[in-house]
């Protein structure tokens, strides 16, 4: 059970609504988005925990009873169940109080607007000691508005106009079964390593509708298509998003799984299942340049927290973290077929390798995000 107190102030009396504890180092943090986005509040918080700080979450409830914080439990977190109009409205009519700031990790989502003078006035009334810390999922409005500055955060470092951001990535998720790394990055799951060839089925997953501008569904299929040819039968991919088996062959439809959208309590479950990611990003698809350039993939979060090594085209991988030794690379589309054939060959021990150099690559990137707000809080 959570152990972190619930505030619903426009609940019913017997719900005994309270507000929530105030003091001088309590954080606020706002997900003003309804639809996306949440993924990254636990790590967030989870870096302000790590500072010393006392946090307040402000969220829509729906984000709540999907599990969001199904993992995570600490005594000094507050999650507080509001819409989001009661939300502003409780910001409007009491500030930060004598609170140390607030971190809004969908900036811009208030007004839609490609700058920060919406959520810069709300807060206009803050003291010079309390911060307002805003965090820009693509950068390209802002940036040729003009309207970035140092002190917006962005998840990993932007290749856009010279933009110069704080880098802090979110990738925790909580307590899971089985950690990986150092416990200050707690809560990554290593998950089982891949069973020696031929003992049992590997699993993959990929996060994403099987169709649009962002995720590659022939690709996939194609993928699929190689290995049943090659023979390879033990083995099934997760997919976790919109789509349907209707396109696919037959005798590949065995080997997939569609969930469609799934709460939080099923993603950390199948993150946990699964022994590689498939992020799906196409080199040759001028969409997908935007996880070179102006933002980035929530998939990316997962691969850092759950530990879970993924198979990406070259053309990613270094922005985003990976190389040889922590990730299966492949050139182009065709690629992807024989990194997969790898994947079902892999050893348990290279596996363990492949996780153990994810694990400090992530690790590293945790304690510099965390150094990175302290920074900025710092100012």
């Amino acid at each position: 059970a959570m152990s972190a107190h619930s505030w619903n102030p426009l609940g019913r009396l017997f719900d005994r609504p309270a507000p929530p504890k105030v003091g001088p180092n309590t954080f606020f943090v706002w997900e003003p988005c309804t639809h996306s986005h949440a993924e990254v509040v636990p790590g967030f918080v989870r870096y302000l925990l790590d500072l010393g700080y006392e946090v307040c979450v402000c969220m829509t409830p729906a984000r709540y009873d999907e599990g969001l914080f199904s993992r995570f439990d600490d005594p000094r977190l507050q999650l507080c169940r509001l819409s989001q109009p009661a939300i502003v409205r409780y910001f409007k009519q009491n500030g930060l109080s004598n609170a140390a700031g607030v971190l809004i990790t969908t900036a811009r989502k208030i007004s839609g607007a490609e700058d920060y003078a919406m959520e810069r006035r709300m807060f206009a009334g803050r003291t010079a000691r309390q911060r307002l810390l805003l965090v820009e999922h693509d950068v390209r409005g802002p940036a040729d508005r003009g309207a970035l500055t140092p002190d917006i955060i962005t998840l990993r470092r932007v290749h856009y106009r010279d933009a110069v951001t704080t880098v802090v990535n979110p990738h925790f998720f909580g307590r899971t079964e089985s950690a990986s790394g150092s416990e200050a990055a707690a809560g990554a799951a290593a998950g089982g390593a891949p069973r020696d060839a031929g003992r049992s089925a590997v699993r993959f997953i990929t996060i994403g509708a099987l169709r649009g501008r962002r995720r590659n569904a022939g690709l996939l299929i194609e993928a699929l298509r190689g290995l049943h040819e090659s023979g390879a039968r033990d083995f099934k991919v997760t997919v976790i998003g919109r789509g349907s088996l209707r396109g696919v062959p037959p005798a590949l439809r065995p080997h997939l799984e569609v969930l469609g959208r799934v709460d939080f309590r099923m993603l950390y479950a199948q993150m946990e299942r699964a022994d590689f990611f498939l992020p799906l990003l196409d080199p040759v698809n001028p969409a997908h340049d935007r996880y070179l350039t102006t933002g980035t993939s929530g998939s990316f979060q997962l691969i850092y927290g759950f530990r879970k090594p993924c198979l990406i085209a070259r053309k990613f991988a270094q922005l985003n973290g990976f190389d040889e030794g922590n990730a299966l690379l492949y050139e182009d589309n065709a690629g992807l077929t024989g990194a997969m054939g790898q994947a079902l060959q892999m050893s348990a021990a290279r596996y363990k390798e492949l996780q153990g150099a994810l694990g400090a690559m992530a690790d590293a990137l945790y304690a510099q995000s965390r150094e990175n707000l302290r920074r900025l809080i710092a100012g």
